[in-house]
């Protein structure tokens, strides 16, 4: 199996190809390496190889790896972030893209004492399947203008997860729904990021807009 760094290059290049490809600059898309199961000595040689961005879906190993890290990165909550559970991982992530519900933004506000605003992404489930969480597309705007008003969150933009079978089609079309929510909402963020595309589709969320790929798998391997 190749080394991490040979795979974060390959990566690179690959992300480097889709964004000419869709006539994009190849500095227009950030990778967020998931690390989902992976201890903290293979986070830690991430971020000895340049990775900024660490995503993590469960707020448990957040807990478990945080404190063990140094140098310069953030920590992404990607995950479904349920309410009694906020306050312990609040100290330690900068982003949380899986906003999806109004009863979570007041939990954070009622629980977070930092002086820095945590950045958000609104999770909307544009594939429109039950196991997924995210708001309803049209509940997207009421969420962005909750944010907007509140004094510890600052909305960056939108997030969504393909739909599984990973065909090319339908999840072009999850993509290009949350793009087309992004422009209708920019009058609230003017240059909103879009968090789209996982190891298997990437390349796809890329040419449809995407500003973030989510990449654990392909980068890490299969997880513990």
């Amino acid at each position: 199996m190749k080394n991490l760094s040979s795979r974060l290059t390959e990566i690179n290049e690959r992300i480097f190809t889709a964004c000419e490809k869709a006539g994009r600059n190849k500095s227009s898309v950030r990778l967020i390496a998931v690390t989902k199961t992976h201890p903290f000595e293979i986070i830690q040689e991430l971020i000895n190889l340049g990775i900024k961005d660490i995503g993590e879906n469960r707020v448990g190993e957040i807990l478990q790896k945080a404190p063990h890290l140094h140098g310069d990165y953030t920590i992404h909550m990607i995950g479904h972030l349920q309410t009694n559970k906020v306050g312990p991982v609040l100290p330690y992530i900068s982003w949380i893209q899986s906003i999806d519900r109004e009863r979570l933004i007041s939990r954070i506000e009622h629980l977070y004492h930092g002086t820095n605003k945590i950045k958000v992404l609104i999770e909307v489930n544009t594939s429109g399947e039950e196991s997924k969480s995210g708001c309803k597309p049209q509940e997207c705007r009421a969420l962005c203008e909750r944010v907007i008003q509140s004094n510890c969150l600052e909305l960056h933009g939108f997030m969504t997860i393909g739909p599984l079978g990973n065909s090319e089609n339908n999840t072009r079309k999850a993509f290009s729904l949350l793009r087309e929510i992004s422009e209708q909402n920019r009058d609230l963020v003017k240059s909103p990021e879009l968090s789209m595309g996982m190891s298997g589709d990437f390349e796809w969320a890329i040419e449809e807009g995407s500003t973030m790929v989510r990449i654990g798998t392909l980068l890490l391997g299969d997880r513990y």
